[in-house]
C-alpha cells in the first residue's frame, strides 16, 4: 500500500513540474521525428546525393534509444534532488518502506518507462531487424542505464539548477556509442568502459555471448557502483 502512495506521489511530482513532465514526453516527441525524417526527409536526400542513408541506420537506432532512456534518467536524477532539498529519503528511511525501498521506487518508475519507450521505439522505427533476445535485453539493459543516469545526477549535483547544467554535460555519453566512427584507437577503448558503446555495438552487430556478457558488466558496474556511492552519500 505504501509503494502504490508513493507512486502516486511521484506521479503527482512529475505533472507539477513542467522541465520533468517535458522530459517524460520528451522521448514520445523524438520518436515522432525521426520517424517523419526517415519517412519523407531521407527519401529526398538519398533522390538528391550519394549519400547511402542504410549504413548509418544502426547508429541512428543506437542514439534514439540512447537519447530517450537518458532524459527518463535526468527525471529521475531531477526527482531525488528534489527529495534531497526536502529530506524526504531521510524521512523515508524511519518508515517500513525503508531507504531502500524509498530507492527502489524511485528507480523502477523511470525504468519502467525506459522500457516501454525502447520498445515503442524499435517497432515505431521500423528500420533494423534485431533477434526477440537482443530487443529484450536492448529495453532491460536501457532501463538500467537510465537508473544509472539518474544516479550519477543526484551524485554529481547539489540541486535542480546545478543538476540541469550537469544533465547537458551526461549527453556526452552518447559520443561513446560512435567510437568506432573515429579514427582514435584511444578514444574506442575508453569507449569500452562506457554503457553507450556496448547499446551500439548490440544494435550494429549479430548478438554474441561475448558482447552481451561485456554489455551486462559494464552496465551492472556502474549501476552498482553509483548504488553504493548514493547509499553512502545518504548515511
Amino acid at each position: 500500500m505504501l509503494r502504490i502512495i508513493h507512486f502516486k506521489n511521484d506521479i503527482r511530482q512529475i505533472l507539477r513540474d513542467s522541465v520533468m513532465l517535458a522530459l517524460m514526453m520528451a522521448p514520445l516527441l523524438v520518436i515522432i521525428v525521426f520517424k517523419l525524417m526517415l519517412v519523407f526527409l531521407v527519401p529526398v536526400v538519398e533522390t538528391k546525393t550519394t549519400l547511402d542513408i542504410s549504413l548509418w541506420i544502426p547508429w541512428i537506432v543506437a542514439f534514439v534509444l540512447l537519447l530517450n532512456s537518458g532524459m527518463l534518467g535526468v527525471v529521475t536524477g531531477f526527482m531525488m534532488l528534489d527529495d534531497k532539498d526536502g529530506n524526504i529519503a531521510e524521512l523515508m528511511s524511519v518508515t517500513p518502506l525503508g531507504r531502500s525501498g524509498y530507492l527502489l521506487n524511485r528507480l523502477s518508475l523511470v525504468s519502467a518507462m525506459s522500457v516501454f519507450y525502447t520498445v515503442l521505439a524499435y517497432f515505431a522505427l521500423g528500420i533494423v531487424r534485431l533477434p526477440p533476445g537482443t530487443v529484450f535485453l536492448l529495453a532491460v539493459l536501457l532501463a538500467v542505464y537510465s537508473a544509472t543516469i539518474g544516479l550519477v545526477l543526484f551524485s554529481g549535483a547539489e540541486n535542480k539548477v546545478k543538476g540541469l547544467t550537469f544533465s547537458k554535460a551526461l549527453n556526452v555519453f552518447i559520443l561513446f556509442a560512435f567510437a568506432d566512427l573515429f579514427p582514435l584507437k584511444w578514444f574506442t577503448v575508453a569507449a569500452w568502459f562506457f554503457p553507450p558503446y556496448w547499446i551500439s555495438r548490440l544494435i550494429r552487430e549479430e548478438l554474441s555471448l561475448y558482447v552481451a556478457v561485456i554489455t551486462v558488466i559494464v552496465h551492472l558496474a556502474w549501476l552498482v557502483s553509483f548504488l553504493i556511492y548514493y547509499i553512502r552519500k545518504t548515511e
